[in-house]
């Protein structure tokens, strides 16, 4: 096992891909490929990170970062890696790329997954397709039409990227269901249906947040294994046990030096729309609507949206509504693993069913790239590290950085060269010209 040291030179451990918000220094630097080792320094405490459309705020803000007060974007340089960061940065505004590059055209379309009829957005690239990508943007009230998740498919389709936008109905509604997989994978299989918008060899998904997690489990199913050639993780996890920890007891493990015989946690404030969102995502396996009725003021009291102010107590609540109580309101890590075996049969089997931990990530066959944001309040940066060392070594990259923020893109100077490795290692799954 490799790990993440602060303030030293020894080993880090593997890779994912997420877009966070940092409310610190650090002295971290450089793209991490397993085994190699840089130094980082320990996550501080993040503000403002989970609401219904957070998840793509990953995207969103990195793609209105130039509208908002007081961001500066740094000097990304004249590559074509650059470029595309630059024009990530704009957002919907100008840039050089855009002005070398007629807008894309956009056009809804729609497919068959689940015995239902699903609608998506295709962008096609203006100069013909070197690679397509099924992007995943998350929880957003908007989804596939929020601005943010536009600007991204644009830039990609600038970067001759065929980007085809599933609408994920259910996630837009808090709904997060083993049944995303197949979403994610039906998609995919349309659109590598198609040679002219995704060359074989060149065709892959792209997940942020939540959507993470769905897009590599899809990135397993036996029908598509073989044809997913890349996979893009922004922010993603490893095991929803540990998360589930995370959010309801604010502890998570630190990356440790190989050979540690202890592990060690540490401790952040989770912002409370984690909370809320892993309630409101349950509440329909809940028997009686009285506990639905319940929780639903439960989670709007902890993000603060209840007008009366004082905790809502439950009164007697059914057995399963009781369990779930129970793991919310539990505050030792220790306990998590019991309380959640004891939630309602498929309460637990949905949550297997989206948890990357539950399953042989080892026959994935695509490339990853991963990224993560050190301050990540929402899901701790080693979760993306668990995540690089359940993956096959010589398949994926890390990214870990600091000026990516949950809800905003800060690049800071020496963030560029992790910068520019990402979207190089992206870029680099294109068909060559």
């Amino acid at each position: 096992m490799h790990s993440h040291q602060v303030g030293g030179s020894s080993p880090s451990r593997g890779a994912i891909f997420f877009l966070q918000l940092t409310s610190g220094r650090s002295t971290f630097a450089g793209v991490i490929k397993r085994p190699r080792f840089l130094p980082c320094r320990k996550p501080g405490i993040v503000t403002n990170m989970f609401r219904p459309h957070t998840l793509t705020h990953l995207l969103a803000r990195l793609a209105l970062c130039t509208a908002l007060a007081g961001c500066s974007t740094p000097d990304f340089g004249d590559s074509e890696a650059g470029l595309a960061l630059e024009d990530l940065a704009s957002g919907l505004a100008t840039s050089r790329l855009a002005a070398q590059t007629p807008r894309p055209a956009r056009e809804s379309i729609s497919f068959m997954t689940g015995g239902e009829e699903r609608a998506a957005d295709l962008y096609q690239p203006p100069k013909g397709a070197r690679a397509g990508i099924v992007l995943v943007p998350g929880v957003a009230a908007r989804g596939r039409r929020d601005a943010r998740v536009v600007a991204i498919a644009n830039t990609l389709a600038r970067l001759d990227f065929a980007v085809l936008v599933p609408d994920m109905h259910g996630v837009r509604h808090f709904r997060m269901r083993s049944s995303d997989v197949r979403e994610v994978a039906d998609s995919f299989t349309w659109l590598a249906s198609r040679p002219a918008l995704a060359p074989p060899g060149h065709i892959g998904i792209a997940g942020f947040s939540y959507g993470a997690g769905p897009v590599l489990l899809a990135a397993l199913q036996p029908d598509i294994r073989d044809r997913v050639d890349f996979v893009l993780a922004v922010g993603g996890y490893y095991s929803l046990e540990s998360v589930v920890t995370y959010l309801t007891t604010g502890y998570y493990h630190v990356d440790q030096p190989t050979g540690t015989a202890v592990p060690a946690t540490s401790r952040l404030s989770p912002h409370p729309y984690s909370e809320a969102a892993f309630i409101r995502s349950n509440l329909d396996f809940l028997e009686r609507s009285v506990d639905r009725g319940f929780f639903q003021d439960y989670a709007a009291h902890i993000t603060g949206d209840r007008i009366d102010g004082d905790e809502p107590v439950p009164a007697k609540l059914a057995p399963d509504a009781q369990a779930l109580y129970n793991l919310l309101t539990n505050h030792l890590p220790a306990q998590v693993p019991v309380l959640l075996d004891r939630l309602p049969p498929r309460m637990r089997s949905e949550l297997d069913g989206i948890n990357p931990s539950a399953h042989d990530l080892s026959r994935l066959r695509a490339e990853v790239i991963l990224l993560h944001g050190r301050s990540d309040n929402l899901i701790p940066y080693t979760e993306s590290i668990a995540l690089a060392d359940s993956l096959p070594a010589n398949q994926v990259q890390l990214f870990i950085i600091d000026g990516l923020a949950h809800v905003d893109f800060r690049p800071k100077a020496h963030d560029v060269p992790q910068l520019l490795g990402a979207m190089e290692a992206l870029l680099a799954e294109r068909l060559p010209l």
